[in-house]
């Protein structure tokens, strides 16, 4: 038998075999895993392989959000606006808040009242050099008319100067209330600026003087804090809140 079937050479047959054998491409191991272990050969060449369903979430990321416990959170309330104060108890507690939110309020404070003080001071000073120079000009009159009738001449009686001295005081004093309003007008508009009840009150909550009695305020329409007030009771509100602000930051 060895002399007619001679052996079989090894190295040809594994080139044969080379010869069939296909590369492994990636993902084809798990498809042909797949496909190659059906237990029905006839099933799994008619129809096609099943898709594979995704994997489910977890619990934690299925979990309706709006079922979770939501953290309770605060809601500040609604600021009040200074235009709307018209009582000096919610006017106190307003500036009260401002000053300690703003923390430049107190400087601010300070420095309008020493330059008010100093404006002052100068149109005292103003007047009061004002007045002396009235003086020595009398007394200088005075002087010449006695020369005069020392030498036979008629002297004036000096009523005229008299005149001229009230006439320039009172024009002087006249400037200086004109001064005084605008420094008012300036400081009024810088409180209204810092939020200071009081000066920048709404006209709608404003009566003249010369009105009744304010009528009550409908619930419907004012605010508890919102009572109409005339322009008397406005400034009188205004004189005790700059009173205040001086006790207050006065050095």
């Amino acid at each position: 038998m060895s002399a007619t079937n001679p052996a079989p050479d090894l190295q040809a047959i594994l080139s044969t075999l080379a010869q069939y054998a296909q590369p492994l491409q990636p993902g084809t191991f798990e498809e042909t895993t797949q496909t190659s272990t059906p237990t029905n050969l006839g099933q799994a060449q008619s129809e096609p392989p099943q898709p594979i369903p995704p994997p489910q979430p977890s619990i934690e990321r299925a979990e309706d959000p709006r079922l979770r416990p939501q953290s309770r959170s605060t809601v500040s309330p609604k600021p009040i606006d200074p235009a709307t104060i018209t009582t000096w108890q919610d006017g106190l507690r307003c500036v009260t808040k401002i000053a300690a939110q703003n923390a430049q309020f107190a400087a601010t404070i300070r420095r309008m009242m020493s330059d008010q003080r100093k404006n002052e001071l100068r149109w005292y000073s103003e007047r009061q050099s004002l007045k002396n120079t009235q003086a020595n000009r009398a007394n200088s009159s005075a002087k010449a008319a006695s020369i005069l009738q020392s030498l036979g001449g008629g002297g004036s009686s000096g009523s005229d100067g008299a005149v001229d001295k009230e006439t320039e005081l009172a024009t002087f004093d006249r400037k200086v209330y004109a001064a005084l309003e605008d420094m008012e007008t300036a400081i009024a508009a810088e409180l209204k600026g810092l939020g200071v009840p009081f000066f920048g009150t709404d006209r709608g909550l404003i009566l003249s003087d010369d009105a009744q009695a304010p009528p009550e305020p409908s619930l419907g329409n004012q605010s508890r804090w919102s009572p109409l007030v005339t322009e008397k009771q406005l400034l009188e509100l205004r004189r005790r809140m700059v009173g205040h602000l001086e006790d207050l930051y006065r050095d």
